[in-house]
């Protein structure tokens, strides 16, 4: 019991640092100021300054994401992999989580964009590929890990989870 409390509390701690964290980003990059000067469709335009640690910040956050589920799917799969005598089961889904996972960030870096893209002037953007896979790659795994999380929450409510006696 007192082993939860104190993962609990660690738990607590770190999504509250995170939390934190967001929260000055955010007010950094809506509240201080829009001091960067672009010219962009015949426009003088001001962007806000501190966009670039916005995303940085938006990048860390899904691949903090991305190793909590792996690392937390693989230590299950090793901890579930235990030989369990005839009466018992085994818990958890974990392995599967993990694998859907690699599945899904696999096959959205397959499918991820790598043609030029058309500015608002008509030029093209092609001087940062890296940058263009990396987003796709993201809101690929983002879209489809939305969908399960929402299918599997849906399923939960409906019973089918529910411990067989």
């Amino acid at each position: 019991m007192k082993n939860e409390n104190k993962q609990i509390k660690a738990s607590s701690w770190a999504l509250g640092i995170l939390f934190v964290l967001s929260a000055v980003v955010l007010v950094m990059f809506f509240g201080v100021g829009y001091g960067n000067k672009t010219y962009m469709n015949q426009k003088n335009l001001t962007d806000p300054q501190y966009t670039g640690l916005l995303l940085i910040w938006l990048y860390s956050l899904v691949g903090m994401c991305i190793l909590a589920v792996l690392g937390f799917g693989i230590a299950s799969a090793i901890r579930n992999l235990k030989f369990k005598t005839k009466g018992q089961q085994r818990t958890g889904f974990a392995g599967w989580v993990f694998l859907f996972t690699f599945v899904t960030v696999g096959v959205s870096y397959f499918l991820a964009d790598t043609s030029k893209v058309l500015l608002g002037d008509g030029k093209t953007w092609e001087t940062d590929v890296t940058n263009l896979t990396l987003s796709d790659v993201c809101l690929y795994s983002i879209y489809a890990l939305f969908l399960i999380a929402i299918l599997s929450a849906l399923l939960s409510m409906c019973g089918l989870f529910k411990a067989r006696k």
